[in-house]
């Protein structure tokens, strides 16, 4: 997208015990490529705690055979953000976003989820959310029709909170209530 105003996405909070590999799989499903998701996950997700053991224990890296399919099936992604931990980039549509940010776990903010097209209040409390114990899963997409069907999958899924870009009052909370998040 050439400008973050007319970005077209959908994004939603789900559980840190959510099984991303169903989510992705029904983007996958529904027509979404797995280069149009971002994901942002928790320092304390198992994934997360993966990786921070291979950085940790390079040299051991054949030894977490399942680890490496892990973060080989996460480079297929347009991005993954790991607070205080690292990132991946592998879609030019998240690279001016995720690379002009710091992820130091004491940091506030939301600057990446700003970045993205997320409004600032809703973005500081969505990089504290996924900090805490959360996942967070944001999908590219081409225009408003495909990023409402998006919100919908996730919505389906039971994500805590479903919104879209540029329809920031449809945020939906589990319990089917609408709003601005508080």
């Amino acid at each position: 997208m050439s400008s973050q105003e007319n970005r077209a996405a959908a994004y939603a909070i789900f559980p840190v015990n959510t099984r991303l590999d169903e989510v992705v799989l029904s983007l996958n499903s529904a027509g979404f490529e797995s280069i149009d998701i971002c994901v942002f996950l928790s320092p304390g997700h198992p994934i997360a705690d993966g990786v921070r053991s291979m950085q940790a224990k390079s040299a051991e890296c054949s030894a977490h055979a399942g680890l490496e399919n892990a973060v080989s099936w996460l480079s297929t992604f347009g991005g993954v953000v790991i607070p205080g931990i690292g990132f991946f980039v592998g879609s030019r549509d998240y690279l001016h976003a995720l690379t002009r940010c710091d992820f130091w776990p004491d940091r506030n903010g939301g600057e990446a989820l700003e970045n993205l097209g997320i409004p600032a209040e809703a973005a500081a409390r969505y990089e504290q959310s996924v900090k805490r114990n959360a996942s967070m899963v944001f999908v590219n997409c081409d225009d408003s029709a495909q990023s409402e069907w998006a919100r919908e999958i996730l919505r389906l899924l039971r994500a805590e909170e479903v919104a879209s870009l540029g329809n920031f009052e449809g945020l939906e909370k589990a319990s089917g209530g609408t709003g601005l998040p508080s």
